[in-house]
């Protein structure tokens, strides 16, 4: 389960090689030029237990909020940034999916 971290974080190193990019890239959208007196509100979502969130997540989070705020409030109303940046390796198993993969046996 990767809800929750047991041990040290397995962090991408040169030990640790072949490990794909995250999949968050950008961590700024909306009107980044903008002052921070310009808006009206500040908003931070702060989760009150430890938790590991992967780059997935953390995408899928910021395109749902920068849709929201895109349709409710338009372009240059707001500015959404992301501080967190995900070091730590989720290690994931490997799926198949092509023909015959329910047939995939691990062993004799």
């Amino acid at each position: 389960c990767y809800r929750y971290c047991k041990n040290k974080p397995y962090i991408k190193s040169r030990y640790l090689r072949g490990v794909p990019d995250p999949k968050i890239a950008i961590f700024d959208v909306g009107k980044r030029s903008a002052p921070t007196d310009d808006f009206p509100l500040c908003v931070h979502l702060v989760c009150g237990e430890k938790q590991q969130l992967g780059s997935e997540c953390m995408e899928a989070g910021r395109i749902v909020v920068n849709k929201y705020m895109f349709k409710r409030a338009g372009k240059d109303s707001f500015h959404l940034r992301i501080r967190l940046h995900p070091f730590h390796v989720l290690r994931q198993n490997k799926m198949l999916s092509c023909a015959g993969a329910d047939r995939l046996s691990s062993g004799m």
